[in-house]
């Protein structure tokens, strides 16, 4: 086995060589007739590497969720609902890599799965990914979504959801508000005995109703917080089967706070990396006429 290893990791070595040597003396590498782009060969050595040393190319977990520089940024931006009455702000083009994309899609074949990092060392749920496609959407609108687990609450959701009469809304304050939405994956991603993975405490966070769907009342057409990108990716790929969505969504913290302070979420039609559908947004966990205390969870009439 050892000897079997060794031999892959010298002919992985010896095809790095041989591809550094034709950039070096042609400016392209040594290829077949047609010349290969420098993407195919980036994704050609990406996956022979992860292929040598025994990496399989499966469904990622937590851990792969593509991470974005300007997170810590996203941070200091503060809700303005005369700015964002909608509960987004639109980031323009999604940061996420042709290699990410390309990646997301070899993982199971191009057919829909999701994963969600485990919970932190203080009970929160971290960052989701998907990969959605038009049986996914069609599959979970025919079916009625299940319930929250009983252990589902997120941090700092117990103890702090009340009925509040706020400015142009009345009704709980908070929701368990999906990093990803039953809606676009289902059932998918969890084992034998947890096919309701996705309403678990893992795939939720505290979100104030605004952050969840935006101005209560609203139409498909104009939908706010979480609901924008998520009714943005079900009219897509129902307008176009063919094209799975790539979606990655992170919630952030401030520090130790139980409750994040905004989610960033990024959809692109994954294809043709994102020529189809782009989405960059930054989603603000606040709610007109209230003030948050992140810290707990507790909240106030402003």
């Amino acid at each position: 086995m050892r000897k079997h290893r060794s031999s892959k990791l010298l002919a992985l070595v010896t095809t790095l060589a041989f591809l550094g040597l034709g950039y070096y003396f042609t400016g392209q590498p040594h290829a077949a007739p047609i010349t290969p782009s420098l993407t195919h060969v980036r994704h050609h050595v990406h996956h022979m590497i992860k292929t040598t040393l025994g990496q399989p190319d499966t469904k990622p977990n937590g851990a792969s969720v593509p991470r974005d520089a300007t997170d810590t940024q996203l941070l200091a931006l503060s809700f303005d609902i005369t700015k964002y009455p909608e509960n987004y702000a639109n980031l323009g083009k999604a940061t996420l890599t042709d290699l990410q994309i390309h990646d997301a899609l070899e993982h199971n074949h191009e057919q829909a799965w999701y994963s969600v990092d485990s919970l932190d060392d203080l009970g929160r749920s971290g960052a989701g990914q998907a990969l959605v496609t038009y049986d996914s959407v069609s599959a979970t609108a025919a079916m009625k979504r299940p319930p929250f687990s009983e252990t589902a609450d997120p941090t700092g959701f117990r103890g702090n959801n009340r009925i509040a009469q706020l400015i142009g809304y009345r009704g709980y304050f908070y929701n368990r508000s999906h990093t990803i939405a039953w809606s676009l994956v289902g059932n998918l991603g969890g084992g034998a005995t947890s096919s309701n993975a996705i309403m678990q405490r893992d795939n939720l966070t505290t979100g104030t109703r605004a952050q969840n769907v935006g101005t209560n009342g609203r139409s498909e057409q104009t939908a706010g917080g979480m609901a924008y990108a998520e009714t943005s990716i079900r009219d897509f790929v129902r307008a176009h089967p063919n094209i799975p969505v790539y979606y990655v969504v992170t919630p952030l913290y401030q520090g130790t706070e139980l409750v994040p302070r905004g989610t960033h979420v990024q959809a692109v039609s994954a294809t043709d990396n994102g020529a189809t559908l782009n989405i960059n947004v930054y989603v603000f966990n606040a709610q007109n006429g209230a003030q948050i205390d992140y810290a707990t969870g507790a909240w106030s009439q402003s």
